[in-house]
């Protein structure tokens, strides 16, 4: 299952900080433990690749003999961390993971990245987990920002272990974003039998700076 929007290219910076480690998010779905251990597994081979693995297949072009290396950079603002990569030109990300809480241990489930795309503009990533009776990608998802209306978000591509959408980051948004730093945030989707699924992140602290950040 694969939807394709030509409007978002993230830039090849995206996937750098998206293995640091951040809040801890709660399912809404009683099905926890076996969602977490599904979920850090390996991702079942697809011919559909998410935007983020191809972006994690993308290699910068090493540089010439006598040029100076490739320099990166790495910074935590709470929740986010930002990783710039300094080459020919300035590159970086944003990320906040997703961690779903087992037991004594946190599995990585997803993430939020935040980056310019080729064209320049401010974009978001949001990863979402598959779930055993499958998502309905028609619906998309919502993020919900501390008591701000949801904002509408369409899926982009999914794989058998998780599905990822993107939004333009546009003044308004990321102004309720900033305002919203201090609060919990939610992402909502829809399983293949309507019913709604609800990933809780417990803070959004730190991405107004991250975002500054990434300037």
């Amino acid at each position: 299952m694969s939807i394709r929007n030509p409007v978002v290219t993230l830039s090849t910076g995206l996937v750098a900080a998206a293995i640091a480690l951040g809040g801890v998010i709660y399912f809404a779905d009683g099905n926890l433990r076996a969602q977490a251990e599904r979920l850090s597994k390996p991702a079942a081979a697809s011919a559909h690749r998410l935007p983020s693995e191809q972006l994690a297949q993308a290699r910068p072009t090493p540089p010439a003999e006598g040029t100076a290396p490739v320099r990166t950079e790495t910074i935590t603002y709470d929740q986010w961390t930002v990783t710039c990569r300094y080459a020919a030109k300035k590159v970086c990300s944003a990320t906040l993971p997703m961690l779903a809480q087992q037991q004594d241990r946190r599995i990585n489930v997803g993430a939020w990245i935040i980056a310019h795309n080729n064209q320049g503009a401010l974009v978001s990533l949001l990863q979402t987990p598959q779930i055993n009776i499958g998502v309905l990608v028609a619906k998309g998802m919502e993020l919900k920002l501390g008591n701000a209306t949801p904002t509408k978000i369409g899926f982009l591509a999914c794989n058998p272990q998780r599905c990822e959408g993107t939004i333009m980051m546009d003044a308004a948004l990321t102004r309720e974003a900033i305002a919203a730093s201090g609060s919990p945030a939610a992402i909502t989707f829809w399983k293949a039998d309507g019913s709604p699924f609800t990933i809780n992140i417990e803070s959004i602290k730190g991405i107004g700076r991250a975002i500054t950040a990434l300037r």
